[in-house]
């Protein structure tokens, strides 16, 4: 099964490390990671929301997710990109042995990109998943 842990969570559940796929910018597989222009422009919407719901809060990061359009524009970035396909194909495959974890820094309270690439695994490649965080509507 294709599943989502956040960092800490591989320690707390120790989860192996090589069920653990990274999927943060520059942690080895960028390809499945947010472009540089969407996370610049999510990262200026939580800040700013963040003065009014106050540093590091769960509501000024999901509403940021949903002002900037962060799942279509992820979406649009992993389906013009054949590697990132190719990737998300691979895991897909992987995880029908083994528990393969996509693994970010968001906690399950946040909203995160590797959420969006498990319903993608699920839709394009037929991947059993299980999404257990948040996912702002």
């Amino acid at each position: 099964m294709l599943r989502e842990a956040g960092l800490s969570e591989t320690v707390r559940k120790r989860i192996p490390r090589e069920r653990c796929i990274y999927v943060a910018r520059k942690r080895g597989n960028d390809e499945i990671a947010p472009p540089d222009d969407l996370f610049r422009n999510f990262d200026a919407r939580k800040k700013a929301l963040e003065k009014k719901f106050g540093k590091g809060s769960d509501q000024a990061h999901n509403q940021a997710f949903l002002e900037c359009d962060y799942e279509g524009r992820f979406r649009r970035s992993v389906l013009k990109n054949p590697d990132a396909l190719k990737k998300l194909e691979d895991l897909s495959r992987r995880s029908e042995a083994d528990d393969i974890y996509l693994v970010c820094y968001e906690g399950a309270s946040k909203a995160c990109h590797r959420r969006i690439l498990l319903r993608m695994a699920e839709d394009l490649f037929g991947a059993r998943i299980m999404i257990e965080g948040v996912e702002p509507k």
